[in-house]
């Protein structure tokens, strides 16, 4: 039977999720959030068979690719615990718990001077992998840039939901682009927006609910199917590809910012074959960074069709 589509599947106790976590990040101690962050963790793995299972199969996937790489004993559960530490992360640094201090800043190809020359905007391909969420706030309290824009292509209601709540919590208000909406007059105002300077992120490990826009690469040893969307967008907008990961380091956050390639160029079956190429050589990357933080990745779905095959 085939398995329903990661955006299509409603996110148990969301609304109840985001609000009891933001009330607890509000008023708790540290010592408390912890406390309380490890219990509903505790609830929803033991409640949530299926994600045990798609995180146990990655895993597995990243033990076969990386042989050398030893995973902490409970890896599952640590992954289930990783995730909700993030969630209570991204609440409690809009309401400076976690501050700019706490941020590094890894960027060997300087791409912050890129922003600074405010020239033609540029594409920021993110990913599930860390917590790209803490990055925006530190750098905003940091005092980057004030006419710095970001415009984010999300891939479902949920993304505009934690948006909201995030607001509520003290976040500036994100531009949200549903990339279902992508029209020939949202990518007109996409192109404006490039065109003034302001830069796109979207995630490149999300397989979109219009499901025919992706391609098959090399993931961990398998195959699997990743959305073209990026790069398409690279493509059509003539804009460079960076790529940003956003990671835990025990009690700080590494920003690690990085060139990643020109507009993809050619049509047709040239810019075919050079968006496989991108896609191929991100897959690569993603895997590496994968292995450097094994419990990060928060892709709780069947990312390779596992169980629809069998």
């Amino acid at each position: 039977m085939k398995n329903t589509h990661w955006a299509q599947q409603a996110e148990r106790g969301n609304l109840f999720f985001l609000n009891i976590t933001r009330w607890i990040v509000t008023y708790l101690p540290l010592w408390a959030i912890r406390t309380v962050t490890f219990i509903v963790v505790c609830y929803f793995f033991l409640t949530s068979r299926r994600a045990r299972r798609n995180i146990s199969c990655y895993q597995q996937r990243l033990r076969r690719q990386f042989p050398l790489l030893r995973l902490p004993h409970a890896a599952v559960f640590r992954a289930f615990l990783a995730f909700g530490e993030s969630i209570t992360d991204r609440f409690a640094v809009w309401q400076h718990k976690i501050h700019y201090t706490d941020l590094i800043v890894d960027d060997a190809d300087r791409l912050y001077a890129d922003i600074a020359q405010h020239g033609h905007g540029q594409i920021l391909v993110c990913s599930h992998l860390g917590n790209i969420e803490i990055c925006r706030a530190l750098i905003k309290s940091g005092q980057h840039r004030e006419d710095f824009k970001l415009n984010v292509l999300v891939h479902s209601r949920n993304a505009e939901a934690f948006n909201k709540a995030l607001e509520q919590a003290g976040a500036d208000p994100l531009p949200l682009i549903q990339v279902e909406a992508l029209d020939a007059q949202k990518m007109l105002q996409l192109h404006d927006c490039i065109v003034r300077g302001e830069w796109i992120a979207i995630a490149a490990d999300r397989v979109p609910l219009r499901g025919d826009k992706t391609a098959a690469v090399d993931f961990l040893g398998d195959k699997a199917y990743f959305p073209q969307g990026a790069w398409l967008l690279a493509s059509l907008l003539k804009a460079p590809l960076n790529t940003i990961f956003s990671l835990k380091e025990k009690n700080k956050y590494r920003l690690k910012l990085r060139k990643f390639s020109p507009p993809i160029q050619g049509r047709g079956s040239v810019r075919s074959r050079n968006i496989q190429l991108a896609m191929q050589h991100y897959a690569d990357l993603l895997a590496q960074e994968c292995a450097n933080h094994p419990l990060q990745w928060f892709n709780f779905y069947d990312f390779w069709d596992d169980h629809e095959k069998n």
